[in-house]
């Protein structure tokens, strides 16, 4: 009776061991996906921050979105963003300019974050990846949402588009907005950008767009 009732408690014991292993585990993958997303989320904003707008001419720095949200699943490959920014950082003082191309795109469901120094060149010359570096954001994205406040939006609605449980109603899918008046080649006013991650769920941030 004594072994048996030790077994039954050597059993429970390690079952409540190995549910304890499990879930500090799953804790700690939670943990790294949200630095992970952290991580990202201020890469963004820096290029949010120094973001160019866009020049005539074929080979002039661009500003471009193409997708609203992952379209076939995050197994596909889709490029979502396309511009040029200012003050990439230099520690090495390396010959090279301070803009940087840069494309943030989906491949498999990582995010990567392609980048390589503007170069004043057609951007269909070469393939995009051939010429950049890739940098790896994060894994496991199951879908991404961005859109656009346009002036046109703002001066259609005043502060309704920045109000209300459905304010994004009047924010743009896709940049250039075909409704945005005026200057065709200006940058949106500010950029919402949504993202989903298996097991953690979805985090969204808005960031606004300063102009020069």
């Amino acid at each position: 009776m004594a072994i048996a009732i030790s077994a039954v408690v050597a059993v429970l014991a390690y079952q409540g061991l190995s549910s304890a292993s499990a879930g500090a585990e799953r804790s700690r993958e939670i943990l790294t996906q949200i630095n992970e997303l952290d991580r990202a989320w201020q890469i963004f904003a820096a290029d949010m921050r120094h973001v160019l707008a866009p020049e005539l001419g074929p080979t002039g720095g661009r500003f471009q979105f193409q997708a609203q949200s992952l379209e076939g699943g995050a197994d596909v490959e889709q490029r979502l963003l396309l511009f040029v920014r200012r003050n990439w950082f230099n520690p090495m003082q390396r010959p090279r300019s301070d803009l940087q191309e840069v494309s943030y795109r989906i491949e498999e469901g990582t995010l990567w974050r392609d980048y390589r120094p503007y170069r004043n060149m057609p951007y269909d010359e070469f393939a995009f990846e051939q010429g950049a570096a890739r940098q790896e954001l994060l894994n496991d994205v199951t879908d991404i949402e961005i859109r656009f406040l346009s002036m046109a939006a703002l001066q259609n609605s005043g502060r309704g588009v920045l109000t209300g449980d459905d304010y994004m109603r009047d924010w743009a899918p896709a940049w250039p907005d075909p409704n945005q008046m005026g200057n065709p080649l200006a940058l949106p006013l500010a950029v919402y950008v949504r993202i989903e991650i298996e097991g953690v769920g979805a985090s969204e941030r808005l960031f606004d767009i300063v102009s020069l």
